[in-house]
């Protein structure tokens, strides 16, 4: 209606500048930095509660939130995507630190990679998903490695971004 009544005009694309680029990435970062942490915090007291699948489901969302922050700090944008393996793909030209927190090999690490992604969908709505404290006390130290890490370049990032 709008477009079509002749009297508005609609806002046209155009680049940001900087100020309006680190403002709109660190904006994008507190948020999903923020969220990313709380999901944290909310599966290490599903972990103490013993609420595994609980637990590696929020996991899960941190490490998804995590992905988020970086990619909307380096690009200000975003899809919608839930697989870890397409967000870690993602971002993983933005720091090599990225490929320390779910290595691939050996077949151990591989299978808590494969767990941990499988979450989303399998912790909330397979009866048979199993989760050990074993894995659960394997995947905290990753998601909390990448924490640190996301932290680390997305700040730096934004500095850059001042500059």
């Amino acid at each position: 209606m709008l477009y079509d009544n002749k009297k508005s005009k609609l806002a046209r694309k155009r680049k940001l500048n900087y100020a309006e680029i680190k403002q709109q990435a660190e904006e994008y970062c507190n948020e999903k930095f923020d969220s990313a942490n709380n999901k944290l915090k909310l599966a290490k007291y599903a972990a103490n509660e013993e609420l595994y699948k609980d637990t590696i489901f929020m996991l899960h969302q941190a490490c998804e939130n995590y992905y988020y922050a970086i990619r909307l700090v380096f690009t200000l944008k975003s899809n919608k995507q839930h697989n870890l393996s397409k967000l870690s793909s993602s971002v993983k030209s933005y720091s090599p630190e990225l490929a320390n927190v779910f290595p691939l090999h050996p077949a151990e690490e591989k299978r808590l990679f494969d767990l941990i992604k499988a979450a989303y969908v399998e912790a909330r709505y397979n009866p048979k998903f199993v989760v050990t404290k074993e894995d659960i006390d394997a995947l905290i130290p990753k998601v909390e490695l990448l924490r640190d890490i996301t932290k680390r370049i997305c700040e730096g990032k934004i500095g850059e971004y001042g500059e």
